[in-house]
This record gives C-alpha cells, sequence and structure tokens, in this order.
C-alpha cells in the first residue's frame, strides 16, 4: 500500500481525535484475553473464550474511544494499581541482565544499593550516599 493511498488518509481522519495509545491497561487486557484464549484450548470452557473476547472488545473500545482525558485516567489508576506489584520483577530482570558485568552491594548503614564492575579482586567501596567505607570482594 502507497504511503498516501486514499484508505490511509480515511485511516487517518477516522482516527483523528480518538484516543488510539497502545497503554498499560490495553496492553494488559489484550494479555489476558490471550492468556484466557490459550487455556480455554486445553480446559474446553466457552465462557473463558467469551471473558476473553469481551476484554477485546473493552480493549478496543477504549482505542477507538474519543474520550481521551477519561482514557488517560483510567490508566493512571491501573498504573496505580499494577507498578507496585511489577516493580520488583522488573528490578530483578535489571539485575539478571547486568550480573555478568556487575556485582551488587548493599550499605550497612543506609542500605543504598551500590553497583561495581566485577572482576577487580577486593576493593574498597565508598557509599555515595551516606560516605560509609567497606571492603569487598568484587
Amino acid at each position: 500500500m502507497k504511503p498516501n493511498s486514499k484508505l490511509l488518509q480515511r485511516l487517518r481522519s477516522w482516527m483523528r481525535g480518538r484516543y488510539g495509545q497502545n497503554d498499560t491497561l490495553n496492553r494488559f487486557l489484550n494479555n489476558l484475553a490471550l492468556l484466557l484464549i490459550v487455556i480455554s484450548f486445553f480446559i474446553r470452557t466457552g465462557w473463558l473464550l467469551l471473558i476473553a473476547v469481551i476484554l477485546i472488545g473493552i480493549s478496543y473500545w477504549r482505542l477507538f474511544s474519543k474520550k481521551i482525558y477519561q482514557q488517560v485516567a483510567i490508566n493512571r489508576g491501573f498504573q496505580r494499581f499494577w507498578s507496585p506489584i511489577v516493580r520488583p520483577f522488573s528490578r530483578l530482570k535489571y539485575q539478571v541482565k547486568q550480573h555478568w558485568q556487575y556485582r551488587f552491594f548493599r550499605c550497612s548503614q543506609c542500605h543504598q544499593r551500590i553497583r561495581i564492575p566485577r572482576h577487580h579482586g577486593r576493593v574498597r567501596i565508598t557509599c555515595p550516599q551516606c560516605g560509609h567505607q567497606f571492603e569487598a570482594k568484587v
């Protein structure tokens, strides 16, 4: 399809003034619907499939809604609930990802997390927050 085709121009004009964001809540609804669809293949119950279709419908309703401020407020409320649940897992993912290059320590006084590059032997670590010094093997 050409970038300036009539179909794309009509689609752009139809979407103008609509929410159209794949935000946190929409991604959660779509992933939950996909999970329910996969589970419904194994359990063979129709009500799980019905719930998945309803969740996809809600996601598309939010996507095409013209009440942008309302959808942003709903997403912020969901993020207020969802972020504390996901935050420990994202922190763990960060540490696992950097595990090979860095070693993580905690200051014994202020509990600040300190990241030190690996393979330097024994080093003297100074906490950047409180100035406490301690030795560790990196």
